[in-house]
C-alpha cells in the first residue's frame, strides 16, 4: 500500500515538472522580459513555499509511520525550499536589480545563483523521485 507521505511526493514532482515544462516555457514566450520578471517574483517564493507545505507534511506523516528514511529525506527537500525561498531568491532578485542597473559583476552573481537555486530545484524532484519509484517497488 503506497503511503500518503508517498502522494505529496507525487505531488511535489508534479508541480515542479508542470512548473519547468509548462510554466516557465509559456512565461518567456507569452510576457515581455520586464512583465516575465515581474511575474516570476511574485511565483516563486509562493511555489518554494507550497513545496515546503508539501514537503513538511510527507516528513510528518512519514515520521508518524515510521518511516525514518523518507522523513529524513522529506525534511532534506524542506531545506531546499527554505533555502531557496528565502536565501537565494532575495539574492537573485537582488542581483537582477544591480544588473539591470548596469553592474557587470552582478550579472555573475545573477547567474551564479540561478545555477543554485536549479540545482536546488533539481537534486529535491531526484530525491522525491527516489522516494516514490522506491515505495512503489517495496509495495510490489
Amino acid at each position: 500500500m503506497i503511503s500518503i507521505a508517498v502522494i505529496f511526493h507525487a505531488a511535489i514532482i508534479g508541480f515542479m515538472v508542470f512548473f519547468s515544462a509548462v510554466v516557465a516555457q509559456s512565461v518567456f514566450k507569452t510576457l515581455s522580459q520586464k512583465a516575465a520578471g515581474a511575474f516570476l517574483r511574485v511565483l516563486f517564493p509562493r511555489m518554494f513555499i507550497f513545496g515546503l507545505i508539501l514537503s513538511l507534511m510527507a516528513s510528518s506523516v512519514a515520521a508518524y509511520d515510521g518511516v525514518a528514511e523518507m522523513a529524513l529525506l522529506s525534511i532534506f527537500i524542506s531545506t531546499g525550499f527554505v533555502l531557496n525561498a528565502f536565501v537565494v531568491t532575495p539574492i537573485i532578485n537582488k542581483q537582477r536589480d544591480a544588473m539591470l542597473e548596469g553592474d557587470e559583476n552582478a550579472g555573475k552573481k545573477f547567474k551564479q545563483f540561478h545555477f543554485v537555486s536549479v540545482a536546488i530545484f533539481l537534486v529535491q524532484l531526484i530525491t522525491s523521485s527516489y522516494i516514490v519509484v522506491t515505495s512503489i517497488i517495496h509495495s510490489l
